[in-house]
């Protein structure tokens, strides 16, 4: 009878001693790392792992996705970062959210990556896992995008003081994601995350205005109640041809915009001139040069599907507004373009995926709005360039063109036999880039934009679907 008791105090004992090593060997191979004693320090923590140590267990998991001590075998450092987390090690789940997150040996997944913040902001250490939660709605990545969502995430994050939370808390007040605009609280939270280091905050103070481009003045357009001039309008539009749109078609040179949205897609965030030139193509891929607001320049190669237009090797780098002083490397995708013919236009429009070399990540939504030039050279119409977007569209139109300076203006709307629609006398408006949104109350078809600035006449054909 008292051999139990005697029993359980050696047993005891051991796991103490037993630990004990385990702690003694884990000590020595930090050190090691730090001595670049890497295949002394991988023997030690396999030893460790061995005997069901989670820490050790995470370790070996980075030596093997970094090759210390060992071959690189990215793939394979998931299988020991999965065990570490399932031995209670939290910082493994960070490992496995940054693999997914940031393609790590592995094929990008933000599915993947927010279930991982899922399961972290649960555990101890939540708070990166609460910021980063908010920060994947607040972009649309691996969850349907949500600003809303974004902010509680952010809030609850705040509540720890933590740096990135109360910058993009900041961002979203300025800009009016998810909460009513308020400048006061914009600047309440991105000095907080200032305070506390955060870069990017200090230099979102120094901006003078939101990302957000001002709205458009709005303008509505219902025609002048004859309803028998409309009778000479086609009742059917003819539907975007998206099959053949091959280099035949669209070789030449295009202008028009490209424009940027915020994440939500529903907030314009910046507008620029854009010129397109399709060259012949070689071998099937077609050449071409992109040329954005006559400064940025990249010459692409791509293939031409029924509707898409795959870039092949093309980059190019530009700054942008949270990165004023650190140019970015941006990586050409995929264009899914619609393609529209009248008698006398051609019109290219869609949307273009780009790819952030440096955060990992998509671009904002873009979408460009082009016709084809009638004279290649003609360096006036291009000065009297007037762009709309989207073109087709289904129920408003925007109109940007620029005035040299202060002028009044009309905008009107013609049928194609040369009836007027309707016409809108804007007033005077002040020299720079206009920006109007146009709501046309009428039948599919297509009519003539004109815009009246001064003594000059520039005009757009518009077609509504």
């Amino acid at each position: 009878m008292l051999l139990l008791p005697v029993c359980l105090s050696i047993s005891g004992q051991d796991t103490i001693t037993q630990d004990s090593v385990i702690t003694e060997k884990l000590k020595l191979a930090q050190k090691l790392l730090l001595a670049n004693g890497h295949e002394r320090a991988f023997q030690l923590f396999t030893e460790c792992a061995a005997a069901g140590n989670a820490k050790a267990m995470n370790a070996i998991g980075l030596m093997k996705q970094r090759g210390w001590g060992t071959d690189i075998d990215e793939v394979g450092s998931i299988v020991w970062f999965e065990q570490a987390g399932a031995a209670g090690y939290e910082k493994a789940y960070y490992n496995l959210f940054k693999i997914y997150s940031k393609a790590i040996g592995v094929e990008q997944d933000f599915n993947i990556s927010v279930d991982y913040l899922d399961t972290l902001q649960n555990l101890t250490n939540r708070t990166y896992a609460l910021s980063m939660l908010g920060y994947h709605y607040y972009k649309g990545l691996g969850v349907e995008q949500n600003y809303e969502t974004a902010v509680t995430y952010f809030l609850q994050a705040a509540e720890y003081n933590y740096s990135d939370a109360f910058y993009f808390l900041g961002l979203c007040y300025r800009n009016g994601y998810g909460v009513e605009q308020d400048e006061a609280e914009a600047q309440y939270y991105l000095s907080r995350a200032a305070e506390l280091g955060h870069w990017y905050s200090k230099n979102e103070l120094a901006e003078e205005a939101p990302e957000v481009v001002p709205q458009a003045q709005h303008i509505a357009m219902r025609g002048n109640g004859n309803r028998d001039t409309l009778k000479t309008i086609p009742r059917e539009y003819r539907k975007i041809k998206r099959h053949n749109l091959n280099n035949q078609q669209v070789t030449g040179e295009y202008s028009g915009a490209i424009v940027m949205y915020d994440y939500s897609g529903k907030h314009i965030v910046r507008t620029s001139d854009l010129k397109i030139r399709f060259d012949d193509s070689q071998n099937g891929r077609i050449f071409g040069q992109w040329v954005e607001s006559d400064s940025l320049a990249v010459d692409f190669e791509a293939i031409l599907t029924d509707s898409t237009l795959q870039f092949l090797n093309t980059d190019y780098i530009h700054t942008e507004r949270y990165f004023r002083n650190t140019p970015k490397k941006w990586i050409f995708k995929n264009a899914i373009l619609e393609k529209t013919e009248t008698d006398s236009v051609s019109y290219l429009a869609g949307n273009i995926q780009q790819y952030d070399t440096k955060q990992k990540e998509p671009s904002k939504p873009l979408y460009i709005s082009v016709q084809k030039n009638k004279f290649e050279n003609a360096s006036q119409e291009k000065k009297d360039f007037l762009v709309t977007y989207p073109n087709p569209f289904e129920s408003e139109v925007n109109i940007l063109f620029t005035l040299e300076n202060e002028q009044n203006v009309t905008l009107s709307v013609y049928l194609l036999n040369g009836v007027l629609f309707d016409s809108k006398n804007l007033g005077v408006l002040p020299a720079g880039k206009q920006n109007i949104l146009l709501t046309l109350s009428a039948p599919k078809g297509e009519y003539l934009l004109v815009v009246q600035k001064g003594n000059k006449r520039v005009s757009s054909l518009i077609i509504k679907k």
